[in-house]
């Protein structure tokens, strides 16, 4: 039995390798599965050394309050690969921690590895890209920009697609139809009731630096715009999270929230299908956005230290997929201290109207085949099985 080692570090990371077991277990039946994730890994069959939520911290100054937990996911993984000998590696993302491991898995291990969900470094620290051509043996992007940034320095790659299609091949299907309408039931609201959908990100320090500001700009909506002095906000909230710290900090915001405010814990899906427009920090629930045709507005804040230190080393003018993928601004971005209130609602509140919401939906619409096509997981299982060396009939 051939063993594969999967180190997923984030949720949408987790989830992606969630898809791509199934797929390779339909090819390859008697794999074995190790490595760090989360739950959706779990339930696909893998076995879990790691629990990915060790990892889940965004920013760059805020990891140093996170070195504890950071320390134990590395000595988990580097036990797993140590003890279970895995004949191939896939790394997904997180290239801060993904990247020395692969160092590692070069000096201690035989294992191929294959990059899927490759790091970011078009957008910052490009000089990574040597590491991460000597660390590996291929290369799986999913961003139809990255093939050519990749061949202008000599590396090949493979383009499989985002693989947020997969689970979303249309924009609207009865599944997503029944479920908008069973989310709006069970919270009591109408079906032609304005709805904002927000979604503060899955790592533990986004929830007090997004969730207080996203709802301050829906508080200034009902305040200040016509015609959305009863909107509604529902918040989805991503297992990783704690509900209760959310609970507090819309306590804190909202001074009633029955009626006004409400929170989704287990199904963070159905809120995207739900919501008219959506509030969201940068990050792959854009593209998920994106193929529900669905208005949205950007905001992201880290510590000041982290932004400066980004500011010096970001090469890209956007950060929201949609925009980075269009080369141009369709989506609306705030961050730092451009990230006000009343400037967040100044943007959200034409999508809630006819003109400005059919204006970001097209151009949403004309992004959204340079993701690519459906199967990505089963792409990426066929690289899989060329590196093992097996081949189904």
């Amino acid at each position: 039995m051939k063993t594969i080692l999967l180190s997923a570090g984030d949720l949408s990371g987790e989830r992606h390798v969630a898809e791509l077991v199934l797929a390779l277990r339909e090819r390859i039946p008697d794999l074995r599965f190790v490595g760090m994730g989360g739950a959706g890994m779990a339930a696909a069959g893998v076995e879990l050394w790691v629990d990915q939520r060790q990892l889940a911290v965004g920013g760059l100054f805020e990891i140093l309050g996170s070195l504890p937990r950071i320390l134990r996911a590395w000595r988990g993984m580097r036990l797993c690969l140590d003890e279970t000998r895995p004949d191939l590696v896939i790394l997904v993302d997180s290239g801060g921690f993904n990247l020395p491991f692969a160092r590692r898995i070069r000096r201690h291990s035989k294992a191929k590895v294959l990059y899927y969900v490759a790091p970011q470094i078009w957008a910052w620290r490009p000089g990574r890209l040597r590491k991460l051509a000597d660390r590996t043996d291929r290369i799986a992007v999913i961003l139809p920009f990255e093939s050519a940034f990749y061949s202008e320095r000599g590396v090949e790659v493979d383009f499989v697609g985002h693989p947020a299609i997969d689970t979303r091949v249309a924009p609207v299907d009865d599944a997503a139809r029944q479920q908008s309408v069973d989310l709006r039931k069970s919270l009591g609201i109408e079906p032609s009731a304005s709805l904002l959908g927000i979604f503060p990100g899955s790592r533990r320090n986004e929830l007090a630096r997004h969730l207080p500001i996203q709802l301050d700009a829906f508080s200034w909506l009902r305040r200040h715009e016509p015609g959305l002095q009863d909107l509604r906000a529902v918040i989805g909230l991503a297992p990783s999270l704690d509900p209760q710290e959310a609970r507090r900090i819309i306590a804190a915001r909202i001074a009633s929230t029955s009626g006004v405010v409400d929170l989704v814990v287990e199904a963070p899906g159905a809120v995207l299908d739900a919501c008219d427009v959506a509030l969201v920090k940068p990050g792959t629930i854009t593209v998920e956005l994106l193929l529900r045709r669905k208005p949205m507005v950007v905001v992201g804040r880290v510590h000041s230290l982290s932004a400066a230190i980004a500011r010096r080393m970001v090469r890209v003018e956007w950060l929201a997929m949609p925009n980075l993928i269009a080369n141009r601004e369709i989506v609306p971005e705030f961050y730092q201290q451009e990230a006000q209130p009343d400037r967040i609602a100044a943007a959200l509140a034409p999508l809630f109207r006819a003109e400005g919401r059919e204006c970001q939906i097209q151009a949403l619409d004309r992004i959204r085949p340079l993701l690519g096509q459906p199967g990505v997981a089963n792409r990426v299982a066929a690289i899989v099985e060329e590196m093992l060396g097996t081949f189904s009939a």
